[in-house]
């Protein structure tokens, strides 16, 4: 079996998205994968080859027809290459922009009916992503995120510098653009494909304010959130410089505030998920609050 190294501007990477299914049209068929996973990565050569084989056998364990996607960030130390082949693998390579630019790539690349990303060093390993699919599947919620400032998460102090930016940066992130949701930069999260295809699509940060980028939009659009508790189960080195990303950081928040002022954030598709949805509630499909957690 080979590895797909995809050039993600391409066309057949970019495919045609079925907004009310999250499905890629090709032509006359239409993908059937139910759930891909995307890792954004960046000098990881040193652990990403035992990640992705830690995933493709989650794969099969489940009996899903699932996919991964390595977003390779332009790293310099082979992450890329190190990637073992498997048919449901997909390797992007990308210039370096930052996880926000890998990951965009990265989920308007995927096929899947869900679609999750989670950090390459698997932060918080596998068991939450059989879970967080089945709240989507089963309750039709648009996003499940990792929280961990909820009761029963388990998460390692990174150090006090580190710590306290992090809280800084969380309490501005909370006032400014995401309300109720204190932790906005957990690496794992899971969407509805149809969420996920449109969001990504819309969102222009490069960095890490990604994350925050992603949960705005999720929110201005009324979309249904669910939070879980994570453990830590791993912690790779990070690739986070505090003081230079923190700044940046800061720039992106304010950035996004004036994209949504400017109406560039605006989306038909998004008011069309929430209107078929309220729909659903009008016909008595039983749905889940807008924003629950444990």
């Amino acid at each position: 079996m080979h590895r797909a190294v995809v050039d993600p501007e391409a066309p057949a990477a970019r495919g045609e998205h079925d907004i009310c299914t999250g499905r890629i049209r090709s032509g006359n068929n239409v993908s059937q994968v139910e759930f891909s996973l995307v890792l954004p990565a960046y000098n990881s050569a040193r652990y990403i080859a035992e990640n992705v084989t830690r995933v493709v056998d989650l794969f099969e364990r489940l009996g899903m027809e699932a996919e991964l996607v390595v977003a390779d960030d332009g790293s310099t130390d082979g992450t890329a290459d190190a990637v073992p082949p498997s048919a449901n693998v997909r390797v992007l390579r990308l210039p370096h922009r930052g996880k926000g630019g890998a990951l965009r790539s990265g989920m308007v690349a995927a096929r899947g009916e869900i679609r999750g990303f989670t950090d390459s060093d698997l932060p918080y390993g596998l068991d939450l992503l059989p879970i967080a699919i089945r709240w989507i599947r089963e309750r039709r919620y648009h996003a499940v995120i990792g929280d961990r400032t909820l009761p029963g998460s388990e998460y390692e102090s990174a150090g006090a510098e580190r710590t306290a930016v992090s809280g800084l940066a969380s309490f501005v992130f909370r006032t400014l653009v995401t309300g109720g949701i204190y932790d906005t930069q957990c690496g794992f999260k899971v969407f509805r494909g149809d969420a996920a295809a449109e969001v990504f699509r819309l969102a222009r940060v490069d960095g890490f304010a990604i994350d925050v980028e992603v949960i705005y939009l999720l929110l201005k659009y009324r979309l249904d959130i669910k939070r879980i508790p994570v453990q830590l189960a791993d912690h790779g080195p990070s690739t986070v410089r505090v003081l230079r990303d923190s700044v940046r950081a800061g720039q992106d928040v304010a950035s996004i505030r004036m994209n949504w002022a400017s109406g560039r954030y605006r989306s038909s598709a998004l008011e069309g998920i929430l209107r078929d949805d309220s729909r659903m509630d009008l016909e008595g499909t039983r749905r889940p609050p807008r924003l629950t957690s444990g």
